[in-house]
């Protein structure tokens, strides 16, 4: 019986990019395999700038201007604020990797336009895929299809 695996279902735009992407993806991997994910350096010379304009780079200051600013938000208004949505930062990205609780397993073109990133999640909950979604759009890909475990395949 084959196993079923979860992934990341992603347009693929740039062949070049794609290269890029599959680098860093490879290095995680490789890391993550060896529980040798302890700091988000080695990554980052791995992201060109236009993958690193994805992050938020925020500085401490503005970051507690926020939390200042989310606490004061009524509840139910939080999550629909357009501005109290952040996106990624960049140390959060790698550390989700690190401490998700799943294998990585490949990251490949399944059609000629299409790729998919494959992992295995070993529990439930195993942190979510956030991350590894934020890796893909930030090479510029959008992402097609999530297929998490917990659900039938669906878009994002």
């Amino acid at each position: 019986m084959e196993q079923i695996n979860e992934y990341i279902e992603f347009a693929v735009t740039n062949s070049q990019r794609f290269e890029d992407l599959q680098r860093v993806f490879d290095k995680l991997k490789r890391d993550k395999d060896e529980d040798n994910i302890d700091d988000d350096e080695p990554y980052l010379n791995l992201f060109d700038e236009e993958a690193r304009q994805y992050f938020r780079w925020s500085t401490p200051e503005e970051d507690s201007a926020w939390a200042e600013k989310w606490y004061a938000t009524r509840l139910e208004a939080r999550w629909s604020d357009p501005s109290l949505q952040r996106g990624w930062d960049f140390s959060s990205m790698i550390d989700a990797f690190k401490n998700g609780e799943y294998v990585l397993l490949s990251c490949e073109m399944v059609s000629p336009t299409t790729a998919r990133l494959n992992f295995y999640a070993l529990a439930y909950p195993y942190g979510g895929t956030g991350c590894m979604q934020a890796l893909v759009e930030s090479f510029g890909f959008k992402v097609l299809m999530i297929s998490d475990g917990g659900s039938p395949p669906h878009p994002p």
